[in-house]
């Protein structure tokens, strides 16, 4: 059985997501999730990674790569559908935009089923970004294989505080 890298799949993805958008060339399918779940997923990738000066989890792709990548390993897909589901049935997709956001901000402080789905989605969500060159280069400013004198670490305030 031939296994597909991640490296092979990324780019298969973004020339999926590139050609999509030319004149007659047919957009990104899903594989794991139904059209629905999908399009959900991107709106929910996009209020946890939203555009700013780079472009937001969406535009960059984050739900097709997570589609993806969950089709080789579907571990955590039923958390995911149920979440969705969850979401769905509570109105999600017609709430106001900051609805959206402060469903999500209740969930991510709720336990059990709920907070399971948020920081799976979170998850994902953040290590698909970061694995794009818009969040790893464009966004964090990687330079590839450069020799750092020192590493510093995270130095926002809740690194700090956490170190405390």
């Amino acid at each position: 059985m031939l296994r597909t890298t991640r490296r092979e799949a990324l780019v298969s993805i973004a020339a999926g997501l590139s050609a999509s958008s030319l004149p007659g060339q047919q957009a990104y399918q899903p594989t794991t999730f139904s059209k629905a779940d999908f399009e959900l997923l991107g709106t929910l990738a996009d209020l946890i990674l939203p555009p700013s000066d780079t472009p937001g989890a969406r535009a960059v792709g984050v739900h097709a790569m997570i589609d993806e990548d969950l089709a080789d390993d579907g571990s955590v897909t039923g958390v995911l559908r149920q979440g969705l589901e969850r979401l769905r049935e509570a109105g999600f997709e017609s709430m106001a935009s900051q609805q959206q956001i402060d469903t999500l901000t209740r969930i991510s402080g709720a336990s059990g089923e709920d907070r399971e789905f948020f920081e799976t989605l979170k998850g994902l969500t953040i290590e698909a970004y970061y694995s794009t060159e818009v969040g790893l280069v464009q966004e964090l400013g990687y330079h590839g294989n450069t020799y750092l004198a020192e590493f510093p670490g995270c130095t926002h305030e809740h690194a700090i505080e956490d170190a405390d």
